[in-house]
């Protein structure tokens, strides 16, 4: 399959000159059609590129893709937005569905920069088709592997693009995920990140209770990130399953000796961070709360 397919030195595979469109090659104000394949092409694989699935080439098929990308017309200089869904959501859900989604329609209506949209692992109603012996041609969104692929897709963004600035927002795994690359930094390449917005964030590959992500995602080079961190205390109910049960709680920092020895903990509370308990919501549906959608938004846009 596909992603399976996929190896480190495809994803590190271009070409080593690149071409830009001018402003005099363009009669708008974004890339189009096959203007975004042929300034795109230079920079990714061709294996790359079949999981990404570039807006303004209006394909509706996303079988098989990780990523949603848009770039605006000069996209060098601008913000570029890393949205990451949950591990229940798929690239094609509605705007109504996910709260992500509709950040990443709303960024591209207001054009306010690049916009890259991944999922994660395992969406769970694709489990259950995997585990039909006649549905041999679905892809295996294997988490680890789509995580590796997000990580090459944002750093090759990146190094195209030289954005001003990073902005990131996830819900669930997908602020996991976004917790998951402040460790794992050699994408970021010095862009400082300045807001990120975590939605109930679940510990990247975990299930279940005691999965909540307590700790604030550090970035290199960023000394005036500011973080939004919204939770929720409250069970799904009815329980229907387990893997959807989930709590979040308030971030924490966790001080060690030089040695390793935890001193203490204590809440993670720091000048123009905002932390938010939203009561009587249960963890699939706090990114459907409109109060939630615009506050997080406001905030992820923010100077």
């Amino acid at each position: 399959m596909l992603i399976r397919q996929l190896t480190r030195a495809s994803v590190l595979a271009a070409a080593a000159m690149f071409t830009g469109l001018t402003s005099n090659e363009l009669k708008d104000d974004r890339l189009h059609g096959d203007e975004v394949s042929q300034n795109y092409n230079i920079t990714f694989s061709d294996e790359l590129k079949k999981l990404i699935n570039f807006e303004e080439n209006n394909n509706k098929d996303l079988n098989g893709k990780i990523c949603r990308a848009f770039i605006p017309k000069h996209p060098e200089g601008k913000p570029l937005f890393i949205l990451v869904l949950g591990h229940i959501e798929k690239l094609d859900r509605s705007t109504e569905e996910s709260g992500i989604i509709s950040f990443y329609e709303r960024l591209i209506k207001e054009e306010r920069g690049s916009v890259l949209l991944f999922r994660t692992g395992l969406v769970l109603s694709e489990l259950e088709s995997m585990a039909d012996p006649e549905n041999k041609n679905k892809p295996e969104y294997e988490p680890q592997l789509v995580f590796d692929e997000t990580k090459s897709i944002i750093k090759d963004f990146i190094s195209k693009y030289n954005p001003s600035e990073i902005r990131a927002s996830g819900f669930s795994w997908g602020g996991g995920t976004i917790a998951k690359l402040a460790k794992e930094d050699d994408w970021q390449q010095n862009i400082p990140v300045k807001r990120t917005v975590m939605i109930d964030p679940i510990c990247f590959g975990t299930f279940g209770f005691g999965a909540a992500m307590r700790t604030r995602p550090e970035f290199s080079n960023s000394p005036d990130h500011k973080n939004f961190h919204i939770y929720q205390r409250d069970p799904d109910l009815p329980l229907k399953d387990w893997l959807t049960t989930l709590q979040g709680d308030y971030p924490i920092k966790v001080i060690k000796d030089s040695k390793g020895k935890i001193l203490e903990i204590k809440k993670d509370e720091r000048t123009g961070d905002k932390v938010w308990k939203i009561a009587n919501v249960s963890h699939t549906k706090l990114d459907d709360v409109k109060e939630v959608r615009e506050k997080a938004y406001d905030f992820l846009v923010s100077s």
